[in-house]
């Protein structure tokens, strides 16, 4: 049966109400040969954490996808004791980021190789924790793709295959985006099944016969436009509104990219509230005409088809 994998256990994708689908509870930045849970204490993070994840609940959010990948400080344990506390469902991910932040044994492997440790993630749980992933989370760096991001995108669209679980890729390249669905093609991923994260991020150039963003969504990605709050909303708006006048409003995400407990800084560093999308966002949208149901198929419809499995 169909489902969406949440760090307690699968549910019925209809559980799903208001998600946010590219968040980030807790981040370590020191590296892959020093990361890990000797760095961070639980309970600790949890405390800083639940109150910013009390005030999305607040607002009716049901479900937050925790976007922190291996060797960045993934902690599927914290997340699933904040789960509880919150009443929120919380989703975590196998895969790998770029480089910096990827152990050596990563550049010996094959596509193959690397997509067998994700689909073992899927199958048996992350580590001894049991805590089996929602998504699959990889990057490229600019322009066109370095050999291992080459590889990492490749084993993102065989583990694909393997579990049905959706790829979400940080990118915010035009280039680095187009090769990337290049590879997943010739895998036999589809497309559809494929989230070009931070799109926001890509800069439509002018002189292009066609924008950059319409370039991508012809290919049937979806967008994923997360930098809500970091700055002025115009942006984000903008290219909101240019999707669904369009006809795509099927092939759009909306989150914040914020949070972002940052292990090794005094209390965690300066956390980003995540209310921006609902609390400011969101009537921005009413207010130019956007509709509920439309809203709804944003925030609930969509993150919810992508995040379903089988």
């Amino acid at each position: 049966m169909a489902c969406v994998q949440t760090v307690l256990g699968p549910i019925a994708p209809e559980e799903l109400g208001l998600t946010l689908i590219h968040e980030h509870v807790m981040v370590d930045f020191v590296g892959a040969d020093k990361t890990g849970p000797h760095r961070w204490d639980r309970e600790v993070v949890a405390r800083t954490m639940q109150p910013y994840l009390q005030a999305i609940a607040a607002q009716g959010v049901t479900c937050l996808v925790e976007c922190t990948p291996n060797y960045l400080g993934r902690d599927p344990e914290l997340l699933q004791g904040l789960s509880r506390a919150t009443g929120l469902h919380l989703v975590t991910n196998t895969g790998l980021y770029k480089e910096p932040y990827l152990p050596p044994w990563a550049f010996d492997l094959a596509p193959e190789a690397l997509a067998e440790r994700w689909i073992a993630e899927w199958e048996q749980g992350i580590c001894e924790t049991g805590v089996r992933p929602g998504f699959i989370k990889i990057a490229v760096n600019p322009g066109p793709l370095l050999p291992i991001q080459q590889t990492i995108v490749r084993a993102a669209a065989i583990a694909h295959l393997a579990t049905g679980l959706s790829v979400m890729c940080h990118t915010g390249h035009a280039i680095a985006a187009q090769e990337s669905l290049d590879l997943i093609e010739a895998e036999g991923m589809d497309p559809a099944r494929y989230i070009v994260a931070h799109a926001d991020g890509i800069e439509a150039d002018p002189t292009a016969a066609e924008d950059d963003h319409v370039a991508l969504l012809r290919r049937g990605v979806w967008l994923e436009y997360d930098g809500i709050g970091w700055g002025p909303l115009e942006k984000q708006e903008r290219l909101v509104l240019a999707a669904l006048e369009r006809g795509y409003a099927d092939q759009i995400l909306l989150s914040q990219d914020a949070g972002w407990y940052h292990v090794g800084e005094p209390g965690g560093g300066e956390v980003q509230p995540m209310t921006a999308l609902l609390g400011q966002f969101a009537p921005r949208l009413r207010a130019v005409g956007v509709s509920e149901p439309l809203l709804t198929r944003l925030l609930v419809e969509n993150p919810r088809r992508v995040l379903r499995v089988g």
